[in-house]
Parts: C-alpha cells; structure tokens; sequence
C-alpha cells in the first residue's frame, strides 16, 4: 500500500472544545490522496456545510463516543434512518472544520507546500465502505481497515509509519470510569480494563484483535447473505402503503404491521445489525454502549446512510407520514415506538415535523433541532444537506429523475448485489421446478402488461426473535445440511443492550417483551439443488411437498457475538422431537421461524422494469420439535 498524505489530529489540535470532545478526533486520518483501497468509497460534499450545534459538550462527546447516557440511538423505530443522518452529518463536519484549519496551519508552517495541502482538505470527504460489494465475497476487510499500521505522507516529502487510525481507538486520558464489562458465562468483554477498541478479542484483560475470526465474519457465505437481505430491499413494489412500507424498510420492530401482511422484504436496521455483529464478535462493535468506540462504526453508518439516500432516491413515495391506518381497526394510528431520551417520554407519538418530530440532540444553526422531515432526500429541493453520494450504477441521489429512470434503477440495485428473481427464473430445472403454483397475473390484480414468470417462486425464512432474550446482542444462524456437511445460509441479528444498560428505552422494550424481525431469503441455487434432489414423482410433488423438502434440511442455531452456541434446532417435522429436560426455555427461543414464498412477474414490454413479487404465501414452521439449549444460559 503506498503512503497517502493525512492528517491525524492530536488531542491539542481539536475543533472548539464548545462543540466538541477533543479527544475523538485521535482516531482519525483524513486521507488526501484515496490510493489506499478501492473499497473504501467517499461521500462528496459539497464547499458549504450547515452548522450544527448540540446541548452540551458532556452530551456531544459521550454520544459520538458510543455512551450515549440517558439516550436512544433511534433503534426499532421509523425515525431510525432519520435519526442517523445528521449523525453522520455532524461527523462529516467536524472533520472538514479540522481538516481545513490543519492544512492552512501546515502551509503557514511550511511555505514552499502552499497550494499543497489546503485545496486538498477542501475535497476531503467523510468515507463509507460498501460492506455488500461484490469484492467482499472473496477479499473481506480492505487492508486500510484492519491493519494495525498505515504509511502517511508528511510536510517536506516525508513518510511515516503510524497507528492507523481507522482500525482501533486508542482511549485518551484513560478509559472512562464508568465502563462496565460484559460477563457471560463463558467470557468477558473487558470494556473497563481494556484502553483501545478492539474487535473479535478473546476473553482477556489485556484484549487483541483476531483479524481471521473478523474476515472469517465478513466473507464468502457471509457476505452473500448481507448481499441477498440488501438486494431484497430494492425489491418493494410501487403501489404500496406509504407509512406501513417506510415501516418495514426502516426498522426491525415493524409496529404497523399485520398478521395479513405476507410480504417480507426485510429491513435496513436488520442489515445493519449484522455488520454491528460481524465485526464486533467479543468487542465493541457489536455492543451498543461501546460500538461508536471503533471507528469503523463511522464508516458503517456512512454507508448506511448511502443505502437511505438510494432506496429514498427509489422511492420517494414512500414515508413515515403521521402515521398508519391499523388493518386490524381499519382506523388511523399514530407510531408509538418507545424512545426513552432526556426530552420525550415513553410510548410518545412520532411525528415527521415539529416538536414530536424532534431528532434530539441535533441542533439547528437557528437553535431548533433537526426533525426527520428536514432530513429527506439529497437533491436541490429538499431541505440543504450540503452533501451528495458518488454515482452509483448511473445513480445520482442529487439529481431529479423520471418514475421510470428510478424503477430501472431499483433493477440494477438488486442485479448488482446478487439477488435478480428473474435471472434466477432461467436457471432452474424447469422439469423439476414444474409442479410449481403460480397464480396468474391477472387474477392476482396486477398493472397490465406485467406476466407471471411461470412455475417459479423465490423462498424467504421470517424470523422473529426476543430482543432481550440473553441480555446482549445475539444471531439466529440458518444452515443448510446435506450427509456430512452443514453449510451457513443466513443470520437475522438482535442488535441489544444488557440490563444495566442506561438506555432508558431498551428498558422500557425489555419490559413489553419486545420481538425484532428479519428475512433470510434462500440462495436461488440452493433452493434448485435441494427441488432438482428430493427425487419425488413430480406428478405427486406440490408446493407443500417442496416446502417439507426445504425444511427438513434446515437447521438453526441462537449464537452470541462471540461465538458461543446458545441453543440449536433441527427443521422438519420428522426432525426428532428435543426432550422436556433438553429444551431450551420459552423466553429465549424464537418467537417464529418460518417459509414464506413469493411469486414474480416480469413487465412483458419493458425488462429493464423490476419484478413485481406477488401472492406471497405462508408455509411450514421450520423447527416444529423444539429447541435444544446447548448451554446453561438457554434454559
């Protein structure tokens, strides 16, 4: 890796104390020159930024930092995707304010460099990595994030070695006194003892980073399941509900939805939790308390941000609003997710604007805080942001685009990370796949000209899952068995804080026995193997018959960050039954792991139009015999 020109900013060089802890700033290198990765992506924006001010300084730093006392990073809600965006704003921010004052000082200092360093912290931009890239099957973490050191070019030509600052934090005047660890039964997350971040440690006071456990993480089987759930968002067809479609886009709770409601097309907050895990494991990023120690937790939710501004540029028509009509009353209702910060009590109403709308504690330059309204879109009409996303698959989320230019792109979206029904349609055996039910477009009511794609449906496992169930962040894993071999196919992640948390909400949903959703959809070849496979007299076969086929070579395991296998199941119902002193206990297991299929249908005139996914149906519960709990903490 060639040297590239930074700045790191030291605890003396920090922004006005006013608005920020000075100490935050250490972790970070602003790279000039971008030779380091071509994973590694940045955001653009633009000469101007807004100011924003927060309450106070004890607040600022601690929430950046990842205590976030008394607060709420916005989990398990709609104003999830708002709430983050001025986040990520501020950060972004900060660091130009930094970066412009560091280079006019270097130039000062240095006159023969004028010219040099100033234009160049100009275009420096905050960076986000594309963690569903193709590239990240086969080659995980970019090496800019996960070495320990990292070559800079300095004032005079010179070059230095240095901590890299995007793979861990170094605590600045000691950890904070009021770190707690995290004890299992097992292992210890040694949050108090440990003076850097650190990322898959075992379980020691001294803590190390595993890189093989965090790229065994993040790569090959792994990294096609965050393609697939990323890809299915894009797969949400026009004509829906606005407010119950923003809901389940948004966030893993999913209070407007119904029991009626078959379509399941997964969630961002989802998505985002399983990097949270990924790169965690026994560390800080996947603990909520601790995650915004690690500095990947910035580039994270810059591309999270970036999935917003693609799936908003995609469907703009789809929104919050002021609430839902109930299917179950047919009566308006108004979002109601618990919230906990210093300014709003629990179960109060959400709204887009006003002071219900407030995204506390992000101010305003005029004093008033953001609201999620003000936070929409990126393009010259909305509210001014003063940033943009690099062109993505010919998409400019700044620019103004026709309905057409914005279903195409939501084609291409899903094409590029991995998951196309329609390509998948001309790869199954079509003799094997023809006892197949496909309702008729037609009868199903759908736009005219689109035509169902005929004996063929995608598969997706719903999962709902206790959010507090082991008093920490935890994966439910879906794998695939065949003789011998046990193959990963996909995880819905919980993304939790312990009880003694000082989240007020997290409190607050522990207490109502809060359940979070997930969709894993099956790999189209997975799905054609195990069909192709099953060897049934395809005049006997039916949907039914292919959904015990699936099931029964399904397994399941509850497995915390750190790798511990908590309970397992075994699919099907000829699956042997778990014995009553076996089992796992009722408070810990999912609360449903089920097969849900969809069908397709194509735009007979336009292929460049995305499938329309349709008569989604319910199936067999894939663990109907129990769970069997693999250790003490699952009874």
């Amino acid at each position: 890796m060639p040297p590239f020109r930074a700045f790191i900013i030291s605890v003396t060089q920090a922004p006005n104390p006013c608005r920020l802890r000075p100490a935050i700033w250490k972790w970070l290198a602003f790279t000039v020159n971008h030779t380091e990765s071509t994973l590694v992506t940045e955001r653009c924006r633009s000469q101007k930024l807004r100011t924003m001010t927060l309450p106070t300084r004890r607040t600022l730093y601690r929430f950046l930092q990842g205590l976030v006392v008394g607060l709420t990073a916005y989990h398990g809600s709609v104003s999830f995707p708002t709430w983050h965006r001025p986040y990520v704003m501020l950060v972004e921010q900060a660091i130009g304010d930094v970066a412009d004052r560091l280079a006019a000082d270097i130039e000062r200092e240095n006159p023969k460099e004028v010219g040099l360093w100033v234009p160049e912290a100009a275009k420096l931009r905050f960076p986000y990595w594309d963690w569903a890239a193709p590239k990240v099957v086969t080659e995980g973490f970019p090496p800019v994030i996960v070495n320990d050191t990292v070559d800079i070019l300095l004032p005079g030509s010179q070059t230095a070695t240095v901590r890299n600052p995007l793979s861990f934090y170094v605590y600045q005047g000691g950890i904070p006194p009021d770190f707690a660890d995290e004890e299992t039964r097992e292992g210890t997350a040694y949050f108090s003892q440990w003076t850097r971040s650190f990322r898959h440690s075992p379980s020691d006071p001294n803590g190390s980073t595993n890189n093989e456990a965090l790229q065994a993480a993040m790569i090959g089987d792994r990294a096609e399941n965050v393609r697939r759930q990323l890809a299915l968002l894009f797969n949400v067809p026009d004509g829906q509900d606005p407010a119950r479609t923003w809901d389940e886009f948004s966030n893993t709770v999913q209070e407007s939805r119904s029991d009626l409601n078959l379509r399941n097309t997964g969630s961002l907050e989802g998505i985002h939790g399983l990097i949270h895990g990924a790169v965690g494991g026994n560390g800080h990023m996947a603990t909520p308390d601790y995650a915004a120690f690690d500095p990947f937790f910035f580039l994270h939710h810059s591309n999270v941000d970036r999935i917003i501004a693609l799936w908003e540029w995609c469907y703009r028509d789809y929104w919050m609003g002021d609430g839902y009509i109930d299917p179950r009353t047919n009566r308006p209702a108004v979002w109601t997710q618990e919230r906990g910060t210093y300014a709003q009590v629990y179960n109060e109403q959400i709204l887009p604007t006003g002071a219900r709308g407030a995204l506390y504690p992000f101010r305003l330059e005029n004093g008033q805080y953001w609201n999620s309204e003000q936070t929409r879109f990126l393009d010259a009409d909305s509210y001014p942001k003063y940033y943009s996303y690099d062109e993505f698959l010919g998409i400019k989320v700044d620019q103004p685009a026709t309905a057409a230019e914005r279903r195409a792109a939501r084609t291409r979206i899903y094409d590029y990370y991995g998951y196309n029904p329609a390509t998948a349609a001309t790869k199954t055996n079509k003799a094997s796949w023809s006892h197949v039910p496909v309702r008729s477009s037609r009868e199903a009511g759908l736009p005219e000209l689109f035509k169902e794609i005929p004996n063929f449906r995608i598969f997706i496992v719903v999962v709902r899952l206790p959010e507090h169930a082991f008093n920490r962040s935890y994966n439910f894993e879906l794998h695939y068995n065949h003789g011998t071999t046990s193959k990963f196919i996909g995880a819905v992640s919980v993304f939790a804080r312990p009880d003694h948390s000082p989240c007020k909400a997290c409190a607050k949903r522990r207490a109502s026995g809060s359940v979070i959703r997930g969709a894993i959809p099956l790999p189209f070849s997975l799905v054609n193997d195990i069909i192709v496979r099953s060897g049934i007299d395809r005049t006997n076969a039916t949907l039914e018959t292919s959904t015990a086929d699936i099931t029964k070579c399904l397994s399941g395991k509850l497995v915390d960050t750190a790798g511990k296998v908590l309970a397992t199941a075994k699919g099907g119902k000829e699956a042997p039954r778990v014995p009553d002193d076996q089992s796992a206990s009722e408070t810990v297991v999912p609360a449903e792991v089920a097969l849900y299929t969809s069908a397709a249908a194509e735009k007979t005139d336009d292929k460049k139009h995305p499938v329309q996914l349709f008569d989604w149906q319910a199936h067999n519960a894939l663990f109907p015999n129990g769970w069997k709990a693999e250790d003490q903490e699952a009874f």
